[in-house]
């Protein structure tokens, strides 16, 4: 059977949500789509790139009579939209986000008693850049696509979520939003804040101005996450703070037998650790 949706609110129309709303659209798979947001610069630009058929400033008003909601702002506001919102969609309204941490949001619409209509989503794809002005609905193709179900969430509300981000191109995944939280703080939050620390490391540097000069591919690469906006990831740090912690604590206790491997001379060990980081490299590019 083919899936339509006919009304969805976007509450959140950045790169995500508006490159959802492209992808969706384009589809087939949604009909009408309602952008909400509080820059209206940005939801002027969603409006005139096609990304939604109407704007609006009211998340409360705006998901009454929604078929699907959306919502696509940081992490931490979407936890507050959840108990604003929780009241006023219809009953049979599915509700989903695109958030990178998924527990305490799965678990605050269960409290509000929306568990069951409530799919958490997270698509694996993004950029450092924000705005509608950015969307792309090729943005999900070839990509992964996670959806946390619980043991609350209806069957029909699952199949939408899971049918939206499939439309999309993406591989769709289902795993629980507490694993999904442990995977992420190694594959993603962990990397971001290395090079946020790497960044402002070499930043504090007293030949800073001359490593500017003489930065090459490897400085600039690898420091490429450094650039993402501070308040969305100081967010995710704070809601997905243990798993990160833990990962952050492990990677600290790697580094400090690399540190001894150098400060030793010891090549045979600093041979074996980088190969082993070769390895795993290798199958990351797959």
């Amino acid at each position: 059977m083919t899936l339509e949706i006919e009304r969805t609110v976007v509450i959140g129309t950045g790169l995500i949500g508006g490159s959802l709303a492209a992808a969706g659209r384009r589809a087939g798979v949604l009909r009408r789509v309602v952008g909400v947001g509080r820059g209206r610069t940005n939801l002027e630009q969603a409006l005139a790139a096609g990304l939604v058929d109407e704007i609006g400033h009211d998340p409360v008003a705006a998901v009454a009579g929604a078929d699907l909601v959306v919502l696509g702002a940081p992490v931490d506001s979407c936890l507050d939209l959840l108990v604003r919102i929780a009241p006023r969609p219809s009953e049979a309204a599915a509700g989903t986000d695109v958030g990178s941490v998924k527990a305490p949001l799965c678990r605050r619409a269960e409290g509000l008693g929306i568990g069951d209509r409530f799919v958490g989503g997270h698509p694996m794809a993004g950029g450092v850049g924000t705005g509608a002005a950015l969307a792309d609905a090729e943005l999900f193709r070839g990509k992964v696509a996670v959806v946390t179900p619980t043991r609350e969430s209806a069957r029909d509300a699952v199949d939408l979520v899971r049918g939206l981000w499939g439309a999309t191109g993406a591989e769709v995944l289902e795993m629980e939003p507490e694993l999904h939280d442990r995977i992420v703080a190694a594959s993603s939050h962990l990397p971001q804040m290395v090079a946020y620390c790497l960044a402002a490391t070499v930043g504090a540097e007293p030949l800073a101005d001359e490593v500017v000069r003489l930065a090459g591919a490897g400085i600039k690469d690898t420091t490429r996450l450094a650039a993402s906006d501070a308040d969305m990831w100081a967010a995710i740090a704070k809601l997905n703070r243990e798993a990160l912690a833990d990962r952050m604590d492990a990677f600290a206790r790697e580094w400090g037998a690399w540190c001894e491997a150098v400060r030793g001379g010891d090549e045979k060990d600093l041979r074996a650790r980088i190969g082993r980081a070769n390895k795993f490299k290798r199958r990351l590019n797959g």
